[in-house]
């Protein structure tokens, strides 16, 4: 019976060692810090991520992935893809990180991705020049709508009127939340959509999941004003 114990001990304690979480199913984790190396499919998408022939990634997640791969002490292959590839690609293991602004709307329906936490909620709102203007509705109001933000619609659906250039005489804008300061504006209570930012993983990949989460949970602080500075 001595004899026993010792080695139900041992077999508990190799049982536990099978269970450590969290695991990399396919071991990314293990491998990028082995080859130094991490492979990035990113997908245009400004400010997130902008791309430009001949130059490398740039935008809000392409500097946070140089940033992690520094802490990391890994260097980075970017492969552009659009962003249904770049999210696919992540099943047959040849990329670790999925950057391109995506939502995690964008990101839960495709079996082979992963979401990251969301790591910043951004509201798409209608901004006023001045608190004496704020509106409650925005009916047979001008709006201006940058033209690169697909928000004409939403305008249209809250009674507004769309406009695609900023004048003097406009009292209302839609913008992200974070763009409202940089322009002078007050956020009015119209709000005409959100979005969960996230970046995307393999499948499974749980222990480099829980690496990158972890730098932007200590980054989070940082994304309001890299967005300012990567904007337009």
């Amino acid at each position: 019976m001595s004899l026993l114990l010792p080695l139900a001990a041992l077999s508990m304690l190799a049982a536990c060692e099978d269970l450590q979480f969290p695991r990399d199913v396919e071991e990314t984790l293990e491998t990028v810090l082995a080859e130094q190396k991490m492979t990035v499919a990113v997908s245009e998408n400004p400010p997130w991520v902008v791309l430009a022939d001949g130059h490398p990634p740039q935008g809000v997640e392409a500097d946070l992935t140089r940033a992690f791969a520094e802490a990391l002490g890994v260097s980075i292959e970017w492969k552009p893809l659009g962003a249904f590839a770049a999210l696919e690609g992540l099943e047959k293991g040849d990329i670790d990180l999925a950057i391109g602004g995506f939502t995690r709307k964008d990101v839960t329906p495709v079996k082979s991705a992963a979401p990251s936490y969301v790591y910043f909620e951004e509201s798409f709102v209608i901004g006023s020049r001045g608190p004496d203007a704020l509106p409650d509705d925005i009916k047979g109001q001008q709006v201006f709508v940058p033209p690169d933000l697909p928000l004409a619609a939403l305008v249209e659906k809250e009674g507004g009127i769309p406009v695609d250039q900023w004048a003097e005489d406009l009292s209302f804008a839609a913008l992200p939340h974070w763009q409202l300061e940089e322009k002078d504006l007050t956020a009015s209570e119209v709000t005409l959509k959100r979005a969960q930012h996230v970046v995307a993983v393999q499948q499974g990949e749980n222990a480099w999941l829980m690496e990158i989460e972890g730098f932007l949970r200590d980054e989070a602080g940082t994304i309001g004003a890299r967005l300012r500075a990567s904007a337009p």
